[in-house]
Parts: structure tokens; sequence; C-alpha cells
């Protein structure tokens, strides 16, 4: 019962740091797209707010609490395929990984070069 309780706990506060995290995305993609615009309000907000600690805290929580639902995962032997898919997902949106991935996909263009 409380090893069910505590991968729930995990498992919530997961769902909660992966959807501040696609925020965060949606927000600097925003950004980035329409960056030729007016877009201060925007701006404001990331550089005050958002890229200056929130960023910050909720990639290592993400990573943290990933990592610890994984092992949960893995140790329940309940639905192993679906934590740890969950836990890859949202690694994968978090602000660090997705700019990792595009510097390696700009790489592979040679756009760097």
């Amino acid at each position: 019962m409380k090893k069910i309780n505590i991968e729930t706990n995990i498992r919530n506060i997961l769902i909660i740091l992966t959807f501040i995290s696609l925020i965060i995305t949606f927000l600097n993609f925003t950004y980035l797209t329409y960056d030729s615009l007016n877009v201060d309000k925007i701006n404001n907000l990331l550089v005050n707010h958002i890229n200056a600690w929130l960023i910050w805290i909720d990639n290592i929580l993400l990573y943290i609490f990933a990592v610890i639902y994984i092992i949960l995962g893995v140790k329940s032997r309940k639905e192993v395929v679906l934590k740890v898919s969950f836990s890859i997902f949202s690694i994968l949106t978090a602000t660090i990984s997705l700019t990792f991935i595009v510097n390696l996909i700009a790489n592979m263009f040679g756009i760097f070069n």
C-alpha cells in the first residue's frame, strides 16, 4: 500500500512538472517563432521570471522524478513500458533536452559550420 502511494505521488508530481515544462517550451518556441514581431510581453515574462529560475528548477526536478519513476516502475513490474515511456517523454519535454536535440540536428545538417 505504501509503495503504491509513493509511486502515485511521484507520478502526479512528474505529470505536473511535465505540464510546466511543456508550457515553458511553448512560450520559448512562440517567442522564437514570432521574434520579429512585437512580443515584448512574452520576452519580459521569459527573461524576468521563467528563464531566470523556473526553467532550471523545473528541469532538474523533472530529471530527478523521471529517474525515480523509472526505478519504481521497473521494481513494481506493473505497466513497466507505460511508466518508462512516460518518464522518457517527460525527459524529452524538458527545455535542456530539446535544446540538445535541436543542436544535434543542426550539427547533422551542418548549420553551425
